[in-house]
């Protein structure tokens, strides 16, 4: 894909390559490629998609006078938004911002914790053996302690708990903004190249900077 119209973002971030653009999302919905699942219970209006801006990662190829990007682009925020445009067949131009997949961070979604911790622990222990004396990729850290497993073979397994025990109310995703007073739960964080397009993860599996919601 060629971009010709567009504006270069200065961040925080050096080196970190961002630009702000207008994307027609539902011709292009084939190559554009969402990572987490979406709700039903979404309240996305047209307001809303005027009023904001869709965060997409993208591999660049060539940046000059024009931006060549490869053709596979990955949601990075704006998940809801992207299905409403296509649900509706909103065939229109909207904000975006096109940035460097894999030079964004990437963090787990916090989590507050619904239940005793003592509960949680014995819960995680039985079903998946999650220990603090064992050594993996795969972990579930609480506050700041880390307690791993053995018995997932992939990130996306990992992900799917999270969503069981976010279904059994276990615990609730807050934004990693967000203070709380309750206990923090999260996982091993995704990155860049967990990212496919046969893959799609629970919501609010990650937590990406920079924002740009205002």
């Amino acid at each position: 894909m060629k971009i010709r119209d567009f504006q270069e973002l200065k961040l925080s971030v050096p080196d970190l390559k961002a630009y702000l653009t207008r994307l027609n999302i539902y011709k292009n919905k084939d190559i554009i490629f969402p990572h987490e699942e979406t709700t039903k219970d979404s309240q996305i209006t047209k307001d809303i998609l005027k009023n904001s801006v869709i965060v997409l990662g993208v591999t660049f190829q060539y940046i000059n006078t024009e931006l060549t990007i490869e053709n596979k682009i990955f949601i990075l925020d704006g998940h809801h938004r992207f299905k409403y445009i296509v649900d509706n067949e909103i065939d229109e131009t909207f904000e975006v911002v096109l940035i460097d997949l894999h030079g964004v961070n990437i963090e787990s979604y916090n989590c507050e914790l619904n239940v005793d911790l003592d509960f949680f622990i014995n819960k995680v222990q039985s079903e998946h053996s999650f220990n603090r004396e064992k050594i993996s990729k795969y972990l579930i850290k609480v506050n700041q302690e880390e307690y791993c497993s053995e018995s997932f073979t992939n990130i996306y397994d990992l992900y799917q708990y999270k969503k069981e025990l976010m279904l059994e109310g276990i615990i609730t995703p807050i934004a990693n903004n967000q203070d709380t007073q309750k206990t923090i739960i999260n996982f091993t964080a995704l990155k860049s190249f967990d990212f496919s397009v046969s893959t799609i993860f629970p919501y609010k599996s990650t937590w990406i900077t920079p924002r740009f919601d205002s």
